[in-house]
C-alpha cells in the first residue's frame, strides 16, 4: 500500500500504527495521506519550489477533506506551480485570515492565559514575539510539528545563546499544552522534548574594569538603551522590570520606585530607593504620552529587544577597549549587572538580610499585614545601600584605565 495511490476506501479503513506514517494518495504526484497514532489522517502535498524542497499541509483532515477533495487542491498547487506560482505562498496568504493560524492562536493565548495570569507576562510575550511567532507565519496550529520546534531550538544554541533556546522551548511547550487543553491540538509533539543544554548556575561579576567600561559604553548608546543599561547597574533590579519602568510607579519628590505585583518576580508590591546617581539619569530622560520610561515609539509599549541593546552595548564596549588595546569583555550578561552590584555592596558590608530584601529575593507571598510591613522592611537601609553603590559606580566611572604597552 505504502508503494501505490491510496483508494477513497483505503482511506477510510486504514489504521494507525504507533509512528506517524506517510501513504501516496495522487494523483497528482507528490500529495500524500499523513496518518497518526492518535487516528487523525491529514493531507499533505510535496513539491519543489527553486529547487527547495516544500511542503503544504492542507486546513482540513479527513473526513472533512476527503479524497477527491484532496486530490483537486494538490491539483490547484500543481496549476499555481505551472504558472510560477508558490503555492505555499498562496496558502500562507489564505490562512492569514485562519482562526486556527498559529499566529492568531497565539495571540489568543497571550491575551487569555498569559498577560491575566503570568506575573512575568512581558518576558514570555517578548520571546513569542522576537523568537517563535516569526517562524510561525503562514502555518496553523496542528502544522506545527517536533521537528519544526528542535529546528529553531538548535538555531537559537548555534547562535550562541543555550540558555535562551531552553526558555524558549519551556514557552513553547506551555503554549501548545494549552492548545491541548483548548482543542486545538490533539496532543503537544513536543511534550517529551529534553531542554537543549543543561541550566549552568552562574557566578559572573564584573570586574571594576569591566564595570567602567559598561557605564561609558551605555552612556554611549543614547536614549533609551544608554539609560536602560545605567539604570540596570545603578538599581540591581532585574532587566525585565526596569524596561517595564512606568512614570506612575516613579515618585520623584520622594525617589522611590514602585514597583506593582503583577511587574515583579516575587508576585508582591516592591519598592526600590532611588539613589542620587539614579534619580539624575531618570529627571533627564524624554517623556511620551504612553506610560513607559523606556520606549522605542510613543511610549505606549515598553522595549523589549534585550538582544539588540546586548549587540549595540558590545560594540561600543568593544571600541572602547580596541582604543585602549584591551581584548572585549567576555563571557557576560545583562544579569551580570545585578549579580556585580549585590556583590559590591556584600563587600561594602550591606547585611544580607537587607541585601536580600533590596533584590526582592525574600521568602513566599505575605498577606495583610505582614505582607504590608515586609514591602517597607529596611527601606532606609536599603536607600543607604543604593546611595553608597551608586556613588562607587561614578568614582569607578571617574577613574583613568590602566595604560598597556603596544
Amino acid at each position: 500500500m505504502a508503494k501505490e495511490s491510496l483508494t477513497a476506501k483505503q482511506v477510510e479503513h486504514i489504521k494507525p500504527g504507533a509512528m506517524r506514517s506517510e501513504f501516496p494518495a495522487g494523483p497528482p504526484s507528490g500529495l500524500y495521506l499523513a496518518l497518526h497514532p492518535t487516528g487523525k489522517k491529514s493531507w499533505a502535498f510535496r513539491y519543489r519550489w527553486r529547487g527547495i524542497p516544500t511542503k503544504i499541509t492542507f486546513a482540513k483532515a479527513y473526513p472533512d477533506m476527503t479524497l477527491a477533495a484532496a486530490r483537486a487542491e494538490a491539483q490547484a498547487a500543481v496549476d499555481a506551480l505551472a504558472k510560477g506560482e508558490n503555492p505555499a505562498a498562496i496558502s500562507a496568504e489564505e490562512k492569514k485570515a485562519e482562526p486556527n493560524a498559529a499566529v492568531q492562536v497565539a495571540e489568543e493565548w497571550l491575551a487569555r492565559d498569559v498577560r491575566p495570569r503570568v506575573r512575568t507576562w512581558y518576558e514570555i510575550e517578548r520571546v513569542m514575539r522576537k523568537e517563535i511567532l516569526p517562524a510561525c507565519k503562514g502555518k496553523l496550529i496542528t502544522e506545527i510539528g517536533r521537528a519544526d520546534v528542535l529546528r529553531l531550538v538548535d538555531w537559537i544554541v548555534d547562535r550562541g545563546a543555550p540558555i535562551a533556546a531552553n526558555e524558549t522551548l519551556s514557552i513553547i511547550k506551555r503554549w501548545l499544552n494549552w492548545c491541548v487543553g483548548r482543542g486545538y491540538l490533539e496532543s503537544s509533539p513536543v511534550g517529551n522534548v529534553p531542554a537543549p543544554s543543561a541550566k549552568k548556575s552562574r557566578d559572573r561579576v564584573l570586574s571594576d574594569e569591566e564595570l567602567r567600561d559598561v557605564w561609558h559604553g551605555g552612556g554611549s548608546l543614547g536614549y533609551p538603551n544608554g539609560a536602560f543599561v545605567r539604570l540596570l547597574i545603578l538599581l540591581a533590579q532585574r532587566r525585565g522590570e526596569v524596561a517595564g519602568m512606568r512614570w506612575r510607579d516613579v515618585d520623584l519628590d520622594r525617589a522611590i520606585w514602585t514597583l506593582p505585583a503583577e511587574q515583579t518576580k516575587a508576585g508582591r508590591v516592591h519598592d526600590v530607593p532611588l539613589s542620587s546617581a539614579a534619580l539624575e539619569i531618570i529627571k533627564a530622560l524624554p517623556r511620551f504620552e504612553g506610560p513607559h520610561v523606556f520606549t522605542s515609539g510613543d511610549g505606549a509599549k515598553p522595549i523589549n529587544s534585550f538582544s539588540k541593546c546586548k549587540v549595540a552595548l558590545d560594540k561600543a564596549i568593544a571600541k572602547i577597549r580596541k582604543d585602549a588595546r584591551e581584548d572585549p569583555i567576555a563571557d557576560y550578561t545583562m544579569h551580570d549587572f545585578r549579580r556585580t552590584a549585590s556583590t559590591h555592596m556584600a563587600k561594602a558590608g550591606v547585611a544580607p538580610h537587607v541585601l536580600s530584601a533590596l533584590l526582592n529575593h525574600s521568602p513566599g507571598s505575605q498577606q495583610g499585614v505582614t505582607a504590608i510591613y515586609n514591602r517597607f522592611r529596611y527601606l532606609e537601609e536599603r536607600r543607604e545601600a543604593l546611595e553608597n553603590w551608586g556613588s562607587e559606580v561614578l568614582q569607578l566611572a571617574k577613574q583613568k584605565r590602566k595604560t598597556h604597552a603596544a
